[in-house]
Parts: structure tokens; C-alpha cells; sequence
């Protein structure tokens, strides 16, 4: 993983550069993109607000965009779906950068827990928004209408569709009718790709994103206070729950799996303090009310100021104790309730969806599909990601969303700023270490059938990084996976984190695969020897020059240099470059 970093901070210094690369949707709606460039332009402060936020998350979210192929446009979307602030919630539930709704979020398998909401997680919540954005592509062949569907729900658009097809017409995203919110949608996010692509041609200034990793995951395998966490890293508990918003206590909750973000220099600084660290690690236990108990009476059984038990516990009073339901106090000398017996899957009940008539527009936490998507199979998180991030201080200022009936912002009910709600450190004398739960893998549903294996002409490697399945190693490289199965001889549906699997090919593009004719798996394909020269590259849909450099291992500038007709760096599928000139 850290050699893929280091070959993509090679390509370039600034991650809008490597963004405006990238650019591939059409825009819809001119008249409405437009508008909307003239309303972001008109609020440079508050664009700067949200692009300074999006400085923590983008070189990460730019990394998994870019590695699935998609339009970069897409790594942009929490401007609109939360001005890139990861503790957002909408009125109707919705939460985290990518704002998903429970039922949803669980579908994509977003742990949702007393102690921990993957929603909110940045680096689950972003692989769970690119695997439903690329079903929703992958069901309606068009990028913006997967975005509508994003925003209206998959469900409705299919309806609206079916509509437009009744009538003989072809299906695009301006006859299609939808709510007004939906029909601004992709409009919003093609407007802050105009702006981010030409911004002195709207009279702003956007400073240099380096291209390099500022913030990295670990699992400490170890439960511990978020302020103690804090302290080990030598950064503000503001800073350490901006980069970890997905706890809902003052509690790190050790799981298999699970992360801990830290900034990418606070790294040795943590693992030093914490070889040095000889206090309790953890000051907190789980008490389980009993039908008598009241915060009063749990506050002081544990020594507690009753303000300090309802913060900590986000409580708004006596009423929402009720027994049997855990509350978090401070450690006494012997644990009454093991940690790890609360850390299981909430019981929610199914989301309450709003059945709105197809005129009647959504919010996007309203998100709903009347078919289930293909579900993912649960997968271990790494032990050590490199991802991105620039720890800055957000502002007090309410980050804005465009209502589903209007084009103007309205305020979302969330702060921009986190408030520390950690009481101090309490002694402990000991501390049960987590034991890891299994998640339950979910089988891929039948009702969207697999691709075909397309023809290969040699046989690849692929290594198993964070959010792979076979499911979506198959579609990337155009196989089934039961091909997949066969050729890496696996008995289960499962990988590992690093794993060497076999592959036919190098990844082709959503499009590419649609496609594709059935073609048997032959053991001939295996040893096929490559046809094209080994110094010339043929760009695939999707590429970019600075995802052809990382995906081969040089430098941009030099494949600007080998191929004369880069020089505005557009390039075109099924164009032939060179990988290296006459003199080498």
C-alpha cells in the first residue's frame, strides 16, 4: 500500500490538478449549471469553508475514485450531500459525508452500533457511496442518471424512466421527470466542476492540495479513551474527532477491522507516547439500568457529576434512561457489562421511507430503492492505510444544502465544528481487551445477472486491498466470479487484505464490460502472450494521463514528454502512446 502512495505522489503536486484530469461527465441542464456556477461564485466564503474541510478527505477519496475508473467529478459529491462535513445529519437521518440512511448504509455494510456508526466512518462510508454509485451506473448506463438515482432513489427513477419509454423515447437526463431537487442535483455538482476546473474564470483563488497522504489508519487493537488518543497524538480532541467521526462515545472501541485515523505526522508521536503510556488506557464501563434507576441515581452509584453521565452518553435527561438499555459511566474497580457484548448491531427498525409521488421531491437522506442493490460481502478493514487529510480548524459556521424545493441554501443541523464531550480520565484497574465479531457475509443477490468473461490475452496479478470482494474484482476485470473462483482454485467467496489472486487481464471500464460477449474460461487465455509492443500504452475508458503514470509506475511529465500531442493532456480510448522515447 505504501509503494501505491509513493507512485502517486510521484504524479504531480496538487490533488485539483490531478481532479481536473479526470473530468469525464456531460453536462446536463446548461441553464441550470449556470445558475448554480453563479450562486457558488457568489459565495466564495463559503466555498472556501467547504473546500478547506474537503482538504482533510480528498487525496483518499481521489485514490479510490481513481482506482475504480470512475469520473472524478464523483470524489466533489459531499459538496453537495454535506459540504464535506462528516458529522452531518439531516432532519431525516441521513448521516456522514456521503449521507447514508440506515437501511442503506446497512445494505452496504456500514456497521451501525452503540458505539460506532459506519456512516460516518470516512474510509467505509466512501467505499460503501463508490460501490452503490457504480450499481446505480451499472443499472442505468449513464453517470448522471446514477447520480439522480443517488439523490431520488433508484426505485422512482426506474419508474420515471419506464414512463419515457412508453412514450418511443430514449431515456436522457433532461426528459425524465423528476423532482426539483433531483433535477438540480447533477447541475450542482457539474457547477463545482466548472469551478474547479477554470476558477479564475469566476474570480476565485483555490490553494494547492498537495498530492501526498496527511493522515493514516491504524488499529491500535486496543479500547481506549478518545481523549487519551488525543493526548498520545499531541493534537486537540476537535482535531482527532474530525478525522474520526464515526464513534459515538468517548470511547475507541477496539474491533477486528475497525480504524482509528491519525495524521500522518502525529504517527510516530502516538506510537511513542503510547510505549510510554503506564495509565489506564480506558476510564469508562457499561452499566445496564434496572427498572429503578434514574440518572441521578447511576451518577452517583459511580461518582459521577449527573451532567457529566448526560453528556457523555448525549442524553437529554432522566427520560432516556430505561432499563436494560446501556449507559456508559465511569470504570468502577470491577467491569459490570464486557465492552465487547455491546458492540453488536443496533436493532433498528427498517427505515421509514417516504412513498412521495413521483412529482413530489426527496431529500437526499430520503434515498430509497424499490429493488435491493447487489450487496457486498463484509470485508476486513487493513491494519495500516496511507490516505489523505490536512488537519485544519473548522469554522463555527453551519455548513449549507440545497433544499429539495428550492435552489437555496438552507442549514443543515449540524455544527461545523465538534464539541468535545469527554469528561476526564478516571483510574482503571483493568481493562478486558475486545474480542473480534464476526460480520455475517451477505451472498451476492441474483437479480443482476453476472458479466461475461471478456477475451484476455494474458494473465495478471491482482493484490487485495481495503473494500475488495470477489464481486468487485470480477467486474473490474471483466470475469465472473465464479471465474474467478476457478482460476485462483478458492472454496469460499471471501479474500484477505494482501492477497495475490489471479486475473484475466488488465481492469476495463464499466462501459467497456456491458459490452462484452460470453466467452468460456480457457486455460489458453492464461499463457496468451501480451500482442501490443511493451513500450506503447493503449488508453482504456476512464483513463487519465495522470492515472496512466500511477498505474505504470513514471512520471507524468515524462509521458507528456514521450507523446507530443499531450500537451493539453486530453487523451481519447483506444489511443496509442509511447512509454519511452527513441534515446532511451
Amino acid at each position: 500500500m505504501m509503494l501505491i502512495n509513493t507512485s502517486m505522489m510521484r504524479n504531480g503536486d496538487d490533488v485539483w490538478q490531478r481532479a481536473r484530469e479526470g473530468f469525464q461527465l456531460a453536462e446536463v441542464n446548461p441553464e441550470l449549471v449556470r445558475r448554480h456556477e453563479q450562486y457558488f461564485a457568489s459565495r466564495p466564503e463559503y466555498l472556501r469553508r467547504t473546500l478547506d474541510r474537503s482538504r482533510k478527505y480528498l487525496f483518499f477519496i481521489m485514490n479510490e475514485v481513481e482506482k475504480r475508473g470512475m469520473p472524478t467529478e464523483l470524489a466533489f459529491l459531499p459538496v453537495v450531500e454535506s459540504s464535506f462535513v462528516a458529522t452531518a445529519r439531516s432532519p431525516v437521518g441521513a448521516e456522514g459525508l456521503w449521507q447514508f440512511m440506515p437501511a442503506t448504509g446497512r445494505e452496504y455494510q456500514l456497521e451501525q452500533t452503540w458505539w460506532y456508526d459506519g456512516r460516518r466512518d470516512v474510509i467505509e462510508s466512501t467505499r460503501a457511496a463508490l460501490d452503490y454509485l457504480q450499481v446505480l451506473y451499472n443499472r442505468f448506463g449513464d453517470w448522471n442518471l446514477a447520480l439522480a438515482a443517488y439523490n431520488w432513489g433508484q426505485g422512482n427513477l426506474n419508474k420515471a424512466i419506464t414512463r419515457v419509454r412508453a412514450k418511443g423515447e430514449v431515456e436522457t437526463y433532461e426528459n425524465v421527470t423528476m423532482p426539483t431537487e433531483t433535477r438540480n442535483y447533477a447541475p450542482k455538482l457539474l457547477a463545482i466542476r466548472n469551478i474547479m476546473a477554470k476558477p479564475e474564470r469566476f474570480g476565485l483563488r483555490i490553494d494547492m492540495l498537495p498530492n501526498k497522504p496527511t493522515f493514516v489508519s491504524i488499529n491500535t487493537g486496543k479500547h481506549m479513551n478518545i481523549d487519551i488518543a488525543a493526548k498520545l497524538a499531541e493534537m486537540s480532541v476537535p482535531e482527532f474527532k474530525e478525522l474520526n467521526p464515526a464513534f459515538n462515545l468517548p470511547v475507541y472501541a477496539h474491533k477486528s477491522g475497525r480504524q482509528m485515523l491519525l495524521p500522518a505526522n502525529k504517527l510516530h508521536r502516538f506510537e511513542t507516547n503510547l510505549a510510554k503510556w503506564e495509565k489506564p488506557l480506558l476510564t469508562w464501563q457499561v452499566h445496564i439500568p434496572s427498572a429503578n434507576e434514574n440518572v441521578t441515581d447511576i451518577a452517583r452509584n459511580f461518582n459521577m457529576n449527573t451532567n457529566e453521565l448526560i453528556t457523555a452518553n448525549s442524553l437529554q435527561g432522566n427520560r432516556e434512561i430505561s432499563a436494560g438499555r446501556p449507559v456508559l459511566v465511569a470504570a468502577a474497580r470491577t467491569q459490570e457489562v464486557a465492552l465487547e457484548s455491546t458492540d453488536i448491531a443496533q436493532t433498528i427498525p427498517s427505515d421509514t421511507i417516504i412513498a412521495a409521488a413521483d412529482t413530489t421531491p426527496e431529500t437526499p437522506a430520503m434515498r430509497a430503492q424499490a429493488a435491493p442493490a447487489t450487496q457486498r460481502p463484509a470485508t476486513v478493514a487493513p491494519v495500516l492505510i496511507t490516505t489523505a487529510s490536512t488537519i485544519a480548524t473548522p469554522e463555527t459556521q453551519s455548513p449549507t444544502i440545497v433544499s429539495a424545493a428550492t435552489t437555496q441554501p438552507v442549514a443543515l443541523s449540524v455544527a461545523d465544528k465538534p464539541v468535545s464531550h469527554t469528561p476526564a480520565p478516571r483510574p482503571i484497574t483493568a481493562v478486558k481487551q475486545a474480542v473480534p465479531v464476526a460480520v455475517p457475509q451477505l451472498a451476492n443477490l441474483t437479480s443482476e445477472p453476472a458479466l461475461p468473461l471478456r477475451p484476455a490475452t494474458r494473465l495478471e496479478n491482482h493484490i487485495v486491498s481495503s473494500g475488495d470482494t470477489l464481486y468487485n474484482i470480477s467486474r473490474r476485470y471483466g470475469m465472473t466470479v465464479e471465474e474467478l473462483k476457478r482460476l485462483n482454485t478458492l472454496g469460499s467467496d471471501s479474500v484477505k487484505l494482501g492477497q495475490n489472486l489471479h486475473v484475466l487481464g488488465a481492469p476495463v471500464s464499466t462501459t467497456a464490460q456491458q459490452n462484452l460477449s460470453p466467452s468460456p474460461l480457457r486455460t489458453v487465455a492464461y499463457q496468451a502472450a501480451a500482442t501490443r509492443k511493451q513500450n506503447e500504452y493503449i488508453v482504456q475508458t476512464g483513463d487519465t494521463v495522470f492515472s496512466i503514470a500511477r498505474k505504470l509506475g513514471i512520471l507524468h511529465s515524462d509521458l507528456q514528454r514521450w507523446n507530443e500531442q499531450l500537451t493539453s493532456n486530453q487523451i481519447r480510448p483506444g489511443q496509442v502512446l509511447r512509454l519511452e522515447d527513441s534515446g532511451l
